[in-house]
C-alpha cells in the first residue's frame, strides 16, 4: 500500500475462515480522512485507525463509508464516528440497518475526499445494498466482499443473490481498473484477470448444480456435499 497516493490500509484483528486475515480497512485522504468499512468497535482497532489516519498527516477522520453493513465490515462503524466526529455514509436501501447515519447514496453518487473522488458502483449479490468505491483517477476499486484478494465470495441467504452477483461482475468490465483492493486479502493487480476467473468459475459451479439435478437429485444439502466435498461442512450446511 505505500505506493498509492493517499490510500492506506488498516487490517481488524478479526482473522477467520470467512474472512482470511482480517477485515482490511482504507483510509483516504491526508487532512480530512475518509475510511472505508469499520469491522470492529474495540479500542484496538479504533486506536490503530485513528494512529493510522494521524501517520498520514490526518487532522481528523471526516467520513466514513460502508460497503455493505455485514458486521465484519460496519461493525465499528458507530463506535468511530463518536470518536472522531466522522459523518457516516450507507447505501440508500441500507439506511437505518446500521443507525447512525448521517447521509445515503446511490449507484452513480460522487463522493470526494481529501485528495480526490470516489464512484459509488452499485454490486449487489453477496448483499443487496452492496457497493465498490471506485477512485477514477488511479484507476483503483475498493471491493468489499464483492471480489476477495484470495479465494471466493459467498452470496448468503437470505439477502444473496447469485444472478445480481454475476451481473455486477459483468458491471465492473466497463471501468478502466488497474487495481482491486478487497475487503479482505492481499490487492489484486491484474483485475480483469480476476474478475474474469470469478465468472468461469461461478458459470463452472452452474454446471455442477445442472449435473445433479440431470442425475435425479434435487436436494439442495445433497447438492451441497456433492460439490463441497473438499470444503469444512459448516461452510455449507446452511442451505
Amino acid at each position: 500500500m505505500q505506493n498509492l497516493e493517499r490510500i492506506r490500509d488498516f487490517r481488524a484483528a478479526n482473522p477467520g475462515y470467512m474472512t482470511l486475515d482480517g477485515t482490511n480497512q482504507y483510509l483516504l485522504g491526508r487532512d480530512e480522512v475518509t475510511v472505508i468499512d469499520v469491522a470492529l468497535s474495540s479500542l484496538e482497532n479504533l486506536d490503530g485507525i485513528l494512529k493510522q489516519a494521524e501517520t498520514m498527516g490526518g487532522k481528523k477522520i471526516e467520513k466514513i463509508l460502508l460497503t455493505h453493513i455485514h458486521r465484519d465490515h460496519s461493525g465499528g462503524a458507530l463506535a468511530l464516528k463518536r470518536r472522531s466526529g466522522a459523518k457516516l455514509g450507507v447505501f440508500h436501501s441500507r439506511a437505518g440497518y446500521v443507525g447512525g447515519e448521517d447521509f445515503t447514496y446511490t449507484d452513480g453518487d460522487k463522493i470526494p475526499y481529501d485528495g480526490g473522488e470516489l464512484e459509488v458502483v452499485h454490486t449487489p449479490g453477496h448483499e443487496s445494498g452492496h457497493c465498490c468505491f471506485y477512485e477514477r483517477e488511479q484507476q483503483i476499486l475498493f471491493t468489499g466482499d464483492h471480489i476477495l484478494g484470495r479465494g471466493t465470495t459467498v452470496i448468503p441467504p437470505p439477502d444473496g443473490d447469485m444472478a445480481m452477483y454475476l451481473r455486477s461482475l459483468e458491471k465492473l468490465l466497463n471501468l478502466k481498473i488497474r487495481l482491486l483492493l478487497p475487503g479482505h486479502g492481499p490487492a489484486i493487480h491484474d483485475p480483469y484477470e480476476k474478475i474474469k476467473e470469478y465468472l468461469d468459475h461461478r458459470r463452472m459451479r452452474e454446471q455442477e448444480v445442472l449435473r445433479f439435478l440431470r442425475e435425479g437429485c434435487d436436494a439442495l444439502s445433497s447438492i451441497a456435499a456433492g460439490i463441497y466435498a473438499a470444503r469444512a461442512s459448516f461452510l455449507w450446511r446452511r442451505t
